[in-house]
């Protein structure tokens, strides 16, 4: 009760210093309401949006499922290419209109998903077998080259996300093709999406970085470890991955810190398992390694409140204004 008193005599005093009335105060009273209602509004409108994306993907799949044996090559092109074609004319129709804007992404990757089925599928009925190597580039090329054509008219970043999806099916199987090893695609991919997202961190797209920077590591560092495991050259993974922490700090990535923190967990975990397990000196290995993963979580806990979480909150008037 006293706290509540403390309260509205702070507020009288404040609007009393800047002339303030009853009626302003009454006015950004409701105005916050006003906001907070469109807020629930708008995250209720997303969910459903892609909940009605995913209810349209999943209707269209157990129909083509229940249905395919007893279709013919037309009907089958027509039901994968052509709902893909369909739905992605519904999300370009609903981008230019207002009121129906939050159910695009889903629309858009309900697309992304059927017309490279369509795609493959037509490749499939009309080709007499051969490499698959060369359906697959292509299919990626004409996705890719819809959805940047697309994007660049737009600048929807769930049209960029999609491109960079088919950017690296096609390299994935170009490198395949060549007789690349693996884990070095793994490796190269993995890299050329971490230095894809560093080059939009300074634009509005940035906001699919956290998922890409995810893949990206996660796919670097597998494939280096693998790469590597066993020569000489082992300790450039655990190099890699503390070189990762402090990029993560330059970035102000939560995700890059993450990947490359239980890299380094995991690499240690490795390495005593690896050249220590056998000896006598093993609890105490890993009474070291538990003190060792406390120690780099407390670092990373660190990390993230003083270089990563307050940077944010102060660019965050910066970034809106450029924005």
């Amino acid at each position: 009760m006293e706290t509540s008193k403390q309260a509205i005599e702070q507020i009288v005093s404040i609007a009393r210093e800047h002339d303030l009335s009853a009626a302003d105060i009454a006015s950004a009273l409701r105005q916050s309401d006003a906001a907070e209602a469109t807020a629930a509004g708008s995250i209720l409108g997303r969910i459903l949006g892609y909940l009605g994306g995913t209810f349209i993907f999943a209707g269209l799949c157990i129909f083509i499922a229940l249905n395919w044996e007893v279709m013919n090559t037309a009907a089958r092109i027509i039901i994968t290419l052509g709902s893909g074609l369909a739905v992605f004319v519904m999300a370009l129709v609903a981008s230019n209109d207002e009121r129906y804007t939050r159910v695009r992404t889903p629309l858009y990757l309900v697309a992304a998903a059927l017309q490279p089925v369509g795609v493959m599928v037509a490749f499939d009925e009309f080709s007499h077998g051969g490499d698959w190597h060369y359906p697959a580039m292509a299919t990626a090329v004409i996705m890719f080259f819809q959805q940047a054509a697309v994007f660049w008219q737009k600048r929807d970043t769930t049209l960029l996300f999609t491109s960079v999806i088919f950017a690296l099916w096609f390299f994935a199987v170009s490198f395949d093709l060549l007789g690349i090893d693996g884990d070095l695609i793994s490796v190269i991919l993995g890299a050329s999406t971490v230095c894809f997202c560093l080059g939009l961190e300074r634009t509005p797209h940035r906001g699919m970085n956290p998922f890409w920077y995810l893949v990206g590591s996660a796919a670097f560092f597998s494939g280096l470890f693998e790469w590597v495991e066993g020569t000489p050259v082992e300790l450039l993974f655990l190099a890699c991955a503390c070189g990762g922490v402090f990029l993560s700090t330059w970035v102000r990535s939560r995700t890059l810190l993450f990947v490359s923190t239980v890299s380094i967990l995991a690499y240690i975990g490795y390495f005593t398992a690896e050249h220590f397990k056998d000896s006598l000196g093993w609890p105490l290995v890993l009474i070291l390694l538990g003190l060792a993963f406390i120690a780099l979580s407390a670092i990373a806990m660190r990390i993230n409140r003083r270089y990563i979480s307050n940077s944010n909150v102060n660019n965050i008037p910066t970034e809106e204004a450029n924005e």
